[in-house]
This record gives structure tokens, C-alpha cells and sequence, in this order.
């Protein structure tokens, strides 16, 4: 009989945890001394016995709610790895949006993401994502620092890759994954029992709704602080992971001869490097000879025709992606696209305790010779969320250097965070030596129906980081905003679901004059968007902007000829705008984007006023769940007051994927640019305007680029790229007969990982 008892108190099957999200609970996790097949299929007897995480909860449009659709998460850990099975119940099974995509690639999909703050700080967490096909994207959602690979601070950047298993299928009731994580993919604190930071967000695409498993509320500064937590967790085997990725590369350019008019083709250039790694719980080495950076996809074009300021395109490049977001600081003072050829390069990252610590030394490959980068970031966390850091950043050519120091502070509390840094740079070149402050102070309220952003960013005349990203091409200004927001909220089952108001305005000051003088330029503007049930959202944007020219940067410019008399522009420049936009819900095949603007701009170049318009539309077309089609296409128009042309930009964009499978993948992507500017005149007379002595005659580029490829990848690393890229220019705007190639290069790529 006391047998039979014993036996009663056993826990079976049915027996399992159940832990809903409201709060930030943490639940306790299962060691189970088992391994189940990945195949979508949540039908092994394990399964049972793994802590159900229930009780999701609405974020966006609308925070606070219960969720619509049922979302469950099952998980448990074997010694080497972590299982998830995941149940997204649909009350409309047939409009679940999922697609054989490419990895990264599952925005328009239905998706569920898992967070996991393996060091439980509230400030870093490895996400990994799944649509119902199992499809995977991975990466790193960081708080409190811009990201080396995106302007945007607090920001989740995809580029890192992760290895890691996952299968899902679309059932009747919703669909189903199963995700498999080694300990060995990811970093954590040493030995010793563990408690992660962990939550889940599921998006329906068709609704527009996002949904998490802990009650994240809008009124809060940090989306990572208002986690659950995931317990239980000892004894997991990592050990040191080393891997070694040789590859082989051979490209054959092309380019045509400017003085016979013949197309020359360069011999075939092959090439070999080698990419190693050791990885250990909470921190990795990383080394690179002879590194193959090449990019396998063209970067999206920008207008550029009457823009001075830098553009900024992201990282994408393999070895600067491993613990890529500890570089990330306040400013965005590291920026590795700044290392354009390197010969080899070696990477320490880690966090031990509360310090995050980030170093990199390459030797980057120029013309004039090679040049050193070393880069270092010190992060340390305080309290529940703040942080406190230390970037340096130093590049060295041929006697010549530039040196970066900067330190940033960032204090969280409720509501609100304050952010602070100050550095300076130190330059000696051919022009000689010089240094220069840059510092920034921020304050921010995230409330729910009210909130700001007040943020003023400063750069002393001279200040110069070549490792880094500024974004205007001239140092010696400050520049800040005042933001405000205002959310209304409608009940549920409301057509209006979400109404949110911004507005503020922008300033950029000359640095000395800052305090004591007006603002050079800067921008008052209103901002709404409509987020209605069923996916729909309308946004309208008015803004006024203005321009105080300087007569220093029209100094070169005479009238008439190189000795006709000085221009002088006119004194200012202050013109409204107007922009409305259109974004359709997701649905099953397609989704679509559409902005219209017009309004006075400033000509910069001439240093007067024009009226110009915009027009940018995309769609995104999915006729099956291996094919993609997404169109893009921008119109530029810019005329002087008397209505003449000064500038216009017409940039059609189309790509087409077809995926059979997972690791098997075509793309063709096609840009046609256009773009014309007009000849510089004097805005009064209508004469020429000389820079430096030379005429500025109309500019005028009509030019295809072409990219294909085709690539395998069946895991992280071993992957296998055949591609080619072309780019025509024609003397004709859409004149094709007319196209000549001008460069082309096929390019092989065959890498394989060894990890161990």
C-alpha cells in the first residue's frame, strides 16, 4: 500500500508546469536526459513533460490586452541544447502567411521570436526567430547603444548567424515548430546554476497585431527589462568550440577600355583565406587571414542629387559580425565599412560578469599603403539597466594617425533614461595636428500615451574618426531635436486602433555659435499615423524647413567666368512640405507601400530656393511559397522657382527569388538609375556659376546594374556562391538599345565550416 502511494505522487505526464507571462514571472525548466527529432512535429512523449509558457498578451497597436490568437511555448533542456516547441493557434488557418524563405528573410511571414538574456542584464539578448515553415532569422537585440550596423540606438540587428535547428508546419488549428538551440551557438555565464532573461513575441501579419508573453507595457524605457526569466538551468555542456572555415575564391572582371572602346576581361584571379574561431561560454577569439569580404548583394540605391550628408549602409561582412553589437556606443564612433580591403584581422569578445569587452586589430589594404585600425569598447552594466562605457579607436597609415576616446553613460529608471557622452579626437596628417571634442546628452520619457525625446549631439570643428560613422560631412556643428508623442488607444474592436501624434522640431547650429546665435537650419514638423483594425495604416507629415547659407561655402563661386565677380546666395531659404503614406495589411500574396511629398526645398549647390516632389511605392508580391517578387521605385523632381529644372532622380528597383528549399537559393536583382542635374546658374542674372575657376555644366548618369546569383547553404559557413554582376550606362535617359557595359565580374565563392 505505501508503494502504491509513492507511486500516486509521482509526477506524470500531465503534470507539467504551466507559467503564464503576466508580470515578469520566471519559470522553472526541465532537464531531461533526451533528443527529439526536429521535424515540426511535437509528438514525442517528452514533449509532455516540458513547462508550458501560456498567457500571452497584445503589444502593439494596443498594449495591455490579452492576445487574440492563442500562443503557447513548451521548453525543456537536454545537456547539450535547448528545446522550444512552439503552438500559434489560428481562429483562420488559411490565411497564416508563411513562405521558403531565405534566412533573415521572414518580415512579411507570420513569425514567433524568442528572446534569450543568457546573462540576464536586461541590455542584450540573442533573439532567434521562426516563421510556420521553420524558417529561421537570428541575431542580437541590444538597449542602450547605437549598432555598428544600424543608426537606429537599441536597434536588432540580423547579420549574426547563429547554428541551430528548427522545423514547423501549418496544421488546422494554427501552426507548430520545433526549435532545437546548442549551448555550444551561444554565450553565457560560466559554470553554476542559471536563471536567462527570456521572452517571446508572436506576429500575425494579417491582423497587424504583435503579441508577447509577458504584459510588455508601452510605458516603460526598456522592452528587455520588462522580461520574464527562464530557470532551472545547471550542468549544460559548452566546452570550447573551435571552428575553422577555409574557403576559395575566384573572380574574372571586366572593364571597358575608355581609348580603344573594347571590353577587356581580366585573367581569373583565385584566391584561398581562412577564417578560425574559438568560442567558450562568455566570450570567443576570432582571426582572419587573407579574409574574403566580398558582398553578394548590391546595397539598395539612395537619391543622392541634392544630398550632402554620408550614406550609411550596414554591415554585413562575416567576421565583423561575431559580437558586433558590443562596439555598439551612444554615437555611432565605431563603423567597421570603414575597413574596405583588410589583409588579415583578429577580434577578442566577451562579457565577464557585468563587463562587456570588444577588441579588433586589421590591417586594411589601400593605395597609399597599409593601414592599422585598432578598436576597443569597454562596457560595464549598472544597476538594474544602466551602463557606463569606453570606446577607442585608432587608425594608423604612413606616419599619419587619428585617435578616438569617448566615454558614455546611460542611467534607466522607470519611464525614463538619460544618456550622456564626451570624447575627443586627436588627427595628424599632411595638414598637421588638431583635435576636437564630440559629445551628446539625451533625455527620454517612453510613457504610454505621452512621451519625448530630447537629444542635442555636438562635433568641434576638426573632429575627425576614421573608424567611425558621422553622418554630415563637416564637422564644427550641433545639432539636436525635440520630440513629443501623444497615442491614443481605441476599444477593442475598433476601426481607429492606434492614433499616434509626433512633433518637434530640429536645429543645427555652427559650434561656436551654439547658445549665443539662431540655428544655421533646422525643421518644425507634425506627424500622424493611423494604425486601423485589419492592417492599414495612414500616415500624414507636414514640416517647414529652413536654411541660413553661409557665404564661406560659396567662396570658390564667381558669375560669368573663373574672374566674373563673387556670388553671394541669397540669405535663407524656409519653404513647408507635405508627405502622406499609405501601407496596405499583409496579406496572403501581397502587401504594398506608397508616399507621396511636395513642397519648397533648398537648392544647396546654388544657395536659393525650389519646389520639389516625391514619390516612392514598393510591393512585395509572393505568387507561391518559393517565389518573391519585390518592385521599388523612386521619383525625385526638383525645379528652380521659375519653374526649370534643377535636378530629378528616377531609380526603378526589381528583385526576384526563387527558393526550392531552404538551403537552395536563385536571386536577380535590377536598378536602373537616372539621374540629371542641371548646369549651376546665378539665381538673378541667369548666368553661369564658376567653382574654383571651373564652369559646372549639367551632370547627367543613365545606368542597369544587373546582379545574379545562386547559392547553397545548408548550415552557417558552408556555403557555396556563383554569381555575377554588370553595370551599363547609356547617353540616353531609358534608351535600353543604347546601354553599353561598361564593368561586369563573376565571382565563385566555396567555403566550408568546420566546428568542433
Amino acid at each position: 500500500m505505501l508503494v502504491l502511494l509513492l507511486l500516486l505522487q509521482v509526477p506524470g505526464p500531465s503534470s507539467a508546469a504551466v507559467v503564464e507571462g503576466k508580470g515578469s514571472p520566471t519559470a522553472e525548466i526541465p532537464r531531461l536526459e533526451s533528443a527529439v527529432q526536429i521535424d515540426g512535429k511535437l509528438d514525442e512523449p517528452v514533449w509532455s513533460q516540458a513547462t508550458r509558457l501560456t498567457g500571452f498578451w497584445q503589444y502593439q497597436p494596443v498594449d495591455g490586452r490579452p492576445a487574440e490568437e492563442e500562443t503557447e511555448v513548451l521548453a525543456w533542456y537536454a545537456p547539450d541544447a535547448i528545446y522550444f516547441g512552439i503552438i500559434a493557434h489560428d481562429r483562420n488557418p488559411s490565411a497564416i502567411r508563411a513562405t521558403v524563405a531565405d534566412r533573415d528573410n521572414i518580415d512579411n511571414d507570420d513569425y514567433v521570436v524568442l528572446d534569450l538574456d543568457t546573462f540576464h542584464d536586461r541590455r542584450r539578448a540573442f533573439f532567434f526567430a521562426v516563421n510556420p515553415l521553420g524558417v529561421q532569422a537570428d541575431g542580437v537585440r541590444s538597449e542602450g547603444a547605437g549598432q555598428v550596423s544600424s543608426l537606429i540606438p537599441g536597434s536588432t540587428d540580423k547579420n549574426p548567424d547563429f547554428t541551430w535547428d528548427s522545423k514547423g508546419r501549418i496544421t488546422d488549428r494554427g501552426y507548430e515548430v520545433e526549435v532545437r538551440i546548442p549551448f555550444r551557438s551561444l554565450r553565457y555565464p560560466g559554470g553554476g546554476p542559471q536563471t536567462w532573461g527570456f521572452n517571446v513575441t508572436r506576429v500575425v501579419k494579417r491582423t497587424g497585431y504583435t503579441d508577447t508573453w509577458t504584459d510588455v507595457r508601452r510605458a516603460n524605457a526598456s522592452f528587455l527589462g520588462q522580461e520574464g526569466a527562464i530557470g532551472g538551468l545547471h550542468d549544460m555542456r559548452h566546452g570550447v568550440t573551435i571552428e575553422a572555415q577555409p574557403f576559395v575564391t575566384a573572380t574574372a572582371d571586366g572593364n571597358l577600355d575608355g581609348v580603344s572602346g573594347k571590353f577587356i576581361r581580366e585573367d581569373v584571379n583565385p584566391d584561398a583565406g581562412l577564417n578560425l574561431r574559438l568560442g567558450f561560454s562568455s566570450y570567443a577569439l576570432d582571426a582572419t587571414a587573407n579574409p574574403d569580404f566580398s558582398q553578394v548583394e548590391s546595397d539598395q540605391g539612395q537619391v543622392t542629387v541634392n544630398e550632402r550628408f554620408a550614406l550609411f549602409f550596414p554591415e554585413k561582412r562575416p567576421f565583423f559580425l561575431e559580437g558586433i553589437e558590443l562596439f555598439g556606443s551612444p554615437q555611432t564612433l565605431v563603423y567597421t565599412r570603414r575597413i574596405v580591403n583588410p589583409k588579415a584581422g583578429a577580434k577578442l569578445t566577451g562579457k565577464f560578469g557585468q563587463l562587456g569587452v570588444a577588441h579588433l586589430t586589421a590591417v586594411d589594404q589601400t593605395d597609399a599603403g597599409d593601414a592599422w585600425f585598432n578598436i576597443s569598447r569597454f562596457r560595464r552594466d549598472l544597476g538594474r539597466n544602466s551602463i557606463a562605457g569606453l570606446t577607442f579607436t585608432n587608425r594608423d597609415q604612413a606616419g599619419e594617425h587619428n585617435r578616438v576616446l569617448a566615454g558614455d553613460f546611460r542611467y534607466v529608471w522607470s519611464l525614463y533614461y538619460a544618456q550622456f557622452q564626451y570624447g575627443r579626437s586627436w588627427t595628424s596628417d599632411g595638414l598637421g595636428s588638431r583635435n576636437a571634442p564630440i559629445w551628446q546628452a539625451e533625455y527620454d520619457r517612453t510613457g504610454r500615451s505621452w512621451g519625448f525625446n530630447y537629444l542635442l549631439n555636438g562635433q568641434g570643428a576638426g573632429f575627425d574618426d576614421q573608424a567611425g560613422f558621422v553622418n554630415r560631412l563637416r564637422s564644427g556643428v550641433v545639432n539636436g531635436h525635440a520630440f513629443n508623442r501623444f497615442t491614443l488607444y481605441g476599444a477593442r474592436g475598433a476601426q481607429l486602433e492606434n492614433l499616434t501624434v509626433f512633433f518637434g522640431q530640429e536645429r543645427t547650429w555652427l559650434y561656436d555659435h551654439f547658445g549665443f546665435k539662431p540655428g544655421l537650419e533646422g525643421d518644425e514638423q507634425f506627424d500622424a499615423t493611423f494604425q486601423l483594425r485589419g492592417g492599414w495604416a495612414l500616415n500624414g507629415h507636414v514640416q517647414r524647413d529652413f536654411v541660413n547659407f553661409q557665404d564661406s561655402s560659396f567662396a570658390g563661386y564667381t558669375i560669368g567666368s573663373a574672374a566674373g565677380p563673387a556670388y553671394r546666395p541669397a540669405d535663407h531659404f524656409s519653404g513647408f512640405t507635405g508627405t502622406v503614406k499609405v501601407t496596405t495589411p499583409t496579406w496572403r500574396q501581397l502587401d504594398a507601400t506608397v508616399s507621396y511629398g511636395r513642397g519648397r526645398a533648398a537648392i544647396f549647390q546654388e544657395g536659393t530656393t525650389g519646389r520639389g516632389w516625391q514619390l516612392i511605392g514598393g510591393v512585395d508580391l509572393r505568387p507561391t511559397s518559393t517565389v518573391r517578387i519585390t518592385a521599388l521605385g523612386t521619383l525625385f523632381r526638383l525645379s528652380r522657382l521659375d519653374g526649370r529644372e534643377f535636378a530629378r532622380s528616377t531609380i526603378p528597383r526589381l528583385k526576384l527569388e526563387y527558393q526550392p528549399n531552404r538551403a537552395l537559393f536563385f536571386r536577380v536583382i535590377g536598378e536602373y538609375r537616372s539621374e540629371r542635374r542641371a548646369a549651376l546658374l546665378d539665381p538673378a542674372s541667369g548666368d553661369s556659376l564658376f567653382v574654383g575657376g571651373a564652369a559646372q555644366p549639367t551632370t547627367e548618369f543613365n545606368g542597369f546594374r544587373l546582379d545574379l546569383l545562386a547559392s547553397f547553404e545548408p548550415t552557417p559557413g558552408t556555403v557555396a556562391f556563383l554569381g555575377y554582376g554588370s553595370s551599363l550606362e547609356s547617353d540616353q535617359e531609358f534608351n535600353w538599345s543604347r546601354l553599353q557595359r561598361v564593368n561586369d565580374g563573376f565571382f565563385v565563392k566555396l567555403a566550408y565550416q568546420v566546428r568542433r
